[in-house]
């Protein structure tokens, strides 16, 4: 029996010494105020839209082929939506945080990457600062200008934060150093 205790109480000790050494890696891998630290790391400045947008689209073939025929800026960013004329004369009206919430869901897919390209990116999650109109997913010069012009009038309102991202040396396969074994 004495056996039998001595074994669960060297268990113990063991149990707690790498509970002690694991704590003692985590602390030392934060800053001093808690958050991890990043090799590297770079300050980028996040712009977000403080407006809404309604984009329209329409359906160019069947399927998931759309072009962007104009945006307009509305004041309250939740009311923003997407109205999509559909080829059989239909229109759809779709919430962008509908959209932004059903990321995983494929119905909508082709939909939103034109979307991607537009204004309502800034909605769907992309930086208001990386957010430019590509003239390739909208139907004319003039929507497209229209939409550039809109973004710096959404650029004027916009509230911006700094966060701080990993640095080069901090991200990719390969690069710097690498706790990432090679095979398999």
């Amino acid at each position: 029996m004495k056996k039998n205790t001595i074994q669960i109480i060297a268990l113990h000790k063991k149990l707690f010494v790498s509970g002690l050494l694991v704590s003692s890696l985590l602390l030392q891998s934060c800053s001093g105020d808690g958050s991890p630290k990043i090799k590297d790391a770079q300050v980028q400045t996040i712009m977000e839209s403080s407006k809404g947008v309604i984009t329209e689209v329409e359906e160019i073939e069947p399927g998931d082929d759309y072009k962007i025929i104009d945006e307009k800026i509305i004041d309250e960013k939740e009311q923003s939506i997407a109205v999509v004329h559909r080829l059989d004369g239909k229109i759809d009206t779709l919430s962008l945080q509908k959209l932004k919430s059903e990321s995983h869901n494929s119905s909508h897919s082709g939909l939103r990457n034109v979307l991607m390209y537009s204004l309502a990116a800034s909605y769907l999650g992309r930086n208001l600062g990386n957010t430019a109109p590509n003239s390739s997913y909208y139907k004319n010069p003039a929507a497209h200008s229209k939409s550039t012009g809109l973004k710096n009038d959404l650029a004027k309102t916009a509230t911006s934060r700094r966060v701080s991202v990993p640095g080069k040396s901090s991200t990719g396969y390969g690069s710097g150093k690498s706790f990432r074994s090679h095979g398999g």
